[in-house]
């Protein structure tokens, strides 16, 4: 099992983990960059891997800043499951379609300051369109606290992490050359005591 960080490493924002293990790239979250000007600019930058060879996405919440960059990632070529639970793929159709939509309208104010000046504007980092077909590749639903195959020999349990509808801590199970290997992806924790959430369940 080999792991790298691309996001939220010395840093909050832009969770991402690739993990490879037992001939797959399985990758932990793909987020957006937030706070500054600088850190867009870092969002459009290239990933550090090939999104064509991931396998799948496992997603720990509907928060921009750990799945933001799911559109991108799909259209620079990545066709495979994005897996979650159900109540984040549904805060995910609502957050990143609206995301997409600021992202339309910013790049077009920009241009028309552009157009004035006679310079030229970034593209939007991503379009409905790409929020849309970035969508439809959440097609396997978890459930908490039961295994998930991803690939034989690689399983995926998601725990309750009690920071909003649907989050959840991903334990990664790997069979890989007669040896068993564990990752667990805390995502963001919640805390006890929440009168609208269950608390955080420990794996």
């Amino acid at each position: 099992m080999r792991i790298s960080f691309h996001g939220a490493a010395q840093d909050v924002t832009g969770s991402c983990h690739l993990v490879e293990a037992a001939g797959k790239r399985i990758l932990i979250d793909c987020g957006l960059h937030q706070g500054s000007r600088a850190l867009n600019l870092e969002n459009a930058e290239l990933f550090g891997f090939d999104a064509a060879a991931i396998d799948c996405v496992l997603l720990t919440h509907a928060h921009l800043d750990h799945f933001g960059r799911l559109p991108l990632l799909s259209n620079r070529v990545f066709r495979g499951p994005i897996v979650t639970t159900a109540a984040s793929r549904e805060l995910a159709s609502l957050v990143i379609l609206d995301s997409a939509d600021l992202q339309e309208a910013d790049a077009a104010q920009d241009a028309r300051i552009a157009g004035r000046i006679g310079g030229q504007a970034a593209p939007p980092l991503y379009t409905v369109i790409d929020a849309t077909n970035a969508l439809h590749q959440f097609s396997d639903v978890a459930q908490y606290e039961q295994p998930h195959q991803i690939a034989p020999g690689i399983s995926a349990t998601f725990f309750n992490a009690g920071h909003i509808l649907g989050s959840a801590s991903v334990l990664l199970e790997v069979e890989e050359n007669g040896k068993s290997r564990s990752a667990l992806f805390s995502g963001d924790i919640g805390n006890a005591d929440r009168p609208l959430l269950q608390p955080p369940r420990r794996p």
